[in-house]
């Protein structure tokens, strides 16, 4: 969080909330941009009205994940590349399938550097590019404010020494933290009524809400290793634009998920472990699109660097996949899959289709 103090006078106390509101309206993705991706993605799925508000309400965090993949992209060109959940749904699975939601960025640097330090004086720079770009600041007095739209190193995530975890506070309508709180939660200031009534009066006429929130887009930096790339060209949804992205390749994805994931073997901690099973099998309908040939090489050369053959890997995956059919309802029900469910609805032929799809691709 940054506190930014502003010039105190009263000609710029008149123009702070009207320049505010004209950052609003040209930042936060409108209702109407929103709702056509909701209808595009839905188009071919029945969903009840409460349903569609849900997935509604998720696509404004998914809008600032892809608008946060293309400002990292567009800055630091071939130094990172991107992969993960985020990918694999809103950019592959888009294409061909509707994605389950995931709401974080995985990300990983491509030079070789000592430690995190090097990156976060990389995160230095971009941030000063953001603020140039987008100037989003939360107005709560005369003279300060709260920078939003740049990126925080998020301390209460960065557990290893390999990852650097990062967030990028962002303002929303449906999800995070009432943006009154938020400010006292990060400042410790309280805003006064005159500033509260301002800034609901601002939010209401842009937004549609009095109480906007602010919520943290997460997003990690792996150091090492450097993994297989592409470079696709990539039309992105909520006419984000064209970008040319660095992505891990998709067949090495793919191997990742069922060498770590389906086909781990986790022992007596396989129960805490399902839901992710879970996430990596839907993942997994995009081996459709894959080529089998680099998928099943990839799975071999991961499996080697464990100590594992590919025999080893269907045994675990046949048992860990009987274990989420017995339980994995209790999942499926989470609103993460809400699309998915209303294509697919049972969950036990979604996961017995995909186990024989991964079978032959192992043969």
């Amino acid at each position: 969080m940054s506190l930014m103090p502003y010039s105190k006078t009263s000609k710029f106390e008149r123009e702070l909330f009207s320049e505010f509101m004209r950052k609003l309206t040209s930042t936060v993705p409108s209702v109407e941009v929103l709702e056509r991706e909701l209808m595009r993605i839905s188009s071919s799925i029945e969903l009840s009205r409460s349903e569609l508000n849900q997935v509604l309400y998720s696509l404004e965090r998914v809008y600032y994940i892809l608008l946060l993949m293309r400002e990292l992209q567009e800055y630091f060109k071939d130094k990172i590349q991107f992969g993960g959940g985020a990918v694999l749904n809103y950019i592959f699975m888009l294409r061909v399938d509707v994605p389950r939601f995931t709401f974080d960025l995985d990300s990983s640097w491509n030079m070789r550097v000592n430690n995190k330090r090097s990156v976060l004086g990389e995160i230095v720079s971009f941030n000063k590019y953001l603020a140039e770009k987008y100037s989003l600041c939360l107005p709560i007095s005369s003279d300060k404010c709260v920078e939003l739209m740049i990126i925080e190193y998020d301390i209460e995530k960065d557990y290893f020494p390999q990852i650097l975890s990062l967030r990028f506070p962002v303002i929303t309508r449906w999800s995070g933290l009432e943006f009154y709180k938020y400010v006292k939660t990060t400042t410790s200031l309280e805003l006064e009524y005159s500033t509260l009534r301002k800034l609901r009066e601002c939010f209401k006429n842009v937004l549609g809400v009095r109480d906007a929130k602010i919520d943290y887009i997460r997003f990690e930096i792996t150091l090492e290793p450097i993994y297989p790339r592409v470079k696709l060209d990539v039309k992105l949804p909520f006419s984000l634009g064209h970008v040319k992205l660095n992505i891990t390749e998709l067949e090495y994805q793919l191997a990742s998920k069922l060498v770590y994931k389906i086909g781990w073997d986790f022992r007596e901690k396989l129960r805490d472990n399902l839901h992710d099973v879970l996430k990596a099998v839907l993942d997994m309908r995009l081996l459709n699109v894959a080529s089998r040939y680099k998928f099943r090489e990839y799975v071999e050369k991961l499996s080697s660097s464990v100590g594992l053959k590919i025999i080893d890997i269907r045994g675990n995956m046949k048992r860990n996949l009987i274990e989420l059919l017995r339980v994995g309802e209790e999942f499926w029900s989470g609103f993460h899959y809400i699309l998915v469910r209303a294509k697919y609805r049972d969950i036990s032929s979604l996961i017995r289709s995909i186990e024989r799809n991964l079978e032959e691709s192992l043969l």
